[in-house]
């Protein structure tokens, strides 16, 4: 027999050749089906209903062109604004949606001496709040259904959404499976609606000439930056946004129309400005909402001069819902096996045999069948899967399995010895499936290898589990 040099408990760190047996080609299984969820309608608030008339009175149509409200009947001061749908375009039968702005608009009037005050809200909002295992869908925005009553019209909100898993459809159109979901307090997500984030406001430079004393590299002016520093002592620097054009209170600069500077104290009463290396944002991130453009530098005017912040719309409310999966089990090479029946590891010496000679190891017996392979195939080296328990065809082995197993680098000495290593780290490539992804966070059993059966002999299967979009 030929001696066994095991080297015990090593990490594989260079490249291997990774195939052991003939490769196979087989089809893979499905583990899990995909879990699709339900659609929904998620209900929000009542709102009254407002338009455009002719012959409304003045008191009743505060925005010239705008709704007539004198249907609504207001809330009392101490519950807080009347929310109202205002028709641009009549309504398709008793729903009311499609864009803001052009379709419809809201308004919030608030009870005053006088009668009312109304406010046009610049962006859509509602009270939907949709349940947190619940999903957005795609063209599902919130609506509005019309309610005949006696005591006049009113709109209810509400938004079409997925609950337990992706729609079976990407692109709908959806029809609700079950009852409506009325709103809720906890485990929602951000009520449904756009809103402009905004950051803190900042110091401006702008191009032009100024009063030297607050003039920065020469052709900016940064006077309200630097009055702040001429009036508090203990400061010694302060973050200054430079424009690269000149401004007026209004402008939105893009990102590739400023500079981000540092303004520093230089002597006693001299300043002077650094540029960031790295751009530095205040942004506030809004809980449960993502901006839907890229953030605009908003100039304001105040007394003492000109200021920037940074803002960007963002969309509030639920995600959208994710695309449903199925797990299916993909096969790749199939690997010698080399089966010891028992912990080839902690083989023991056999002691000496009637000569005086020392016996081979235990588990080198084990290993007799890779050499023989590996003279086969005429390579000098092979990886192999070391069974230290019986399996049968169909068995899986993986970490943590009943089935204990190793993965081993046989290579065949120049002195035609036997050397193995163990490889602790283990991880095969070469198993793919069209628009599928490797199930990197599943469980144990999701990757290994499965015994099969192939030409007579037992082979040891790569396979993973691959996540694949049903659409």
């Amino acid at each position: 027999m030929k001696t066994l040099k095991w080297l015990a408990g090593l990490t594989l760190a260079g490249a291997l050749i990774p195939l052991a047996g003939q490769a196979q080609t087989s089809q893979p299984v499905l583990v899990h089906e995909a879990q699709f969820g339900t659609v929904h309608e998620v209900l929000g608030a009542e709102l009254a209903i407002a338009a455009p008339r002719a012959g409304c009175p003045v008191k009743f149509q505060p925005i010239e062109g705008g709704p007539c409200f004198d249907k609504v009947k207001l809330k009392p001061a101490s519950v807080g604004a009347t929310r109202v749908l205002s028709l641009i375009r009549p309504a398709q039968g008793d729903w009311v949606s499609g864009v803001y702005g052009r379709d419809f608009r809201l308004y919030d009037l608030f009870p005053t001496a006088e009668g009312f005050q109304a406010r046009e809200l610049p962006f859509e909002t509602s009270d939907v709040a949709v349940p947190r295992d619940c999903y957005a869908l795609n063209g599902e925005n919130v609506g509005y259904s019309i309610e005949h009553r006696a005591t006049g019209d009113v709109a209810l909100e509400h938004q079409t959404v997925v609950c337990g898993g992706g729609p079976r459809d990407p692109d709908g159109p959806y029809t609700p499976e079950g009852p409506p979901l009325t709103p809720g307090v906890q485990g929602v997500w951000h009520n449904t609606e756009m809103v402009r984030a905004e950051g803190t406001m900042r110091y401006l430079a702008t191009i032009g000439s100024c009063d030297p004393q607050y003039s920065v590299k020469s052709t900016w002016c940064a006077e309200p930056a630097v009055r702040y520093l001429q009036g508090h002592s203990d400061e010694k620097e302060l973050d200054l946004i430079a424009a690269k054009r000149a401004v007026q209170a209004g402008d939105v600069l893009q990102k590739a129309d400023t500079d981000q500077w540092v303004l520093k104290r230089k002597g006693s009463s001299k300043f002077k400005v650094d540029s960031r290396w790295i751009d530095k944002s205040f942004m506030a991130a809004v809980d449960g909402c993502a901006p839907v453009e890229a953030i605009g530098w908003w100039v304001t005017g105040r007394p003492d001069g000109l200021y920037v912040t940074e803002k960007a719309l963002n969309r509030c409310g639920a995600p959208l819902a994710p695309v449903p999966t199925e797990i299916w089990e993909a096969y790749g090479d199939d690997y010698f096996i080399v089966d010891c029946g028992r912990d080839w590891r902690r083989g023991r010496s056999r002691g000496k045999d009637a000569q005086g000679k020392q016996q081979d190891d235990e588990a080198a017996e084990c290993f007799n069948s890779a050499g023989d392979y590996l003279r086969r195939i005429g390579r000098n080296n092979v990886i192999v899967v070391v069974l230290n328990e019986r399996a049968r065809v169909d068995d899986h082995l993986y970490s943590g399995s009943y089935i204990s197993y190793d993965v081993a680098e046989v290579t065949l000495n120049k002195d035609r010895s036997l050397s193995a290593r163990r490889i602790d780290s283990f991880d095969p490539s070469g198993v793919y499936m069209n628009n599928c992804t490797q199930l990197n966070d599943g469980p144990p059993e999701s990757k290994g290898f499965v015994i099969v059966r192939s030409m007579g002999v037992s082979w040891a299967r790569v396979y993973r589990w691959m996540s694949c979009p049903v659409y």
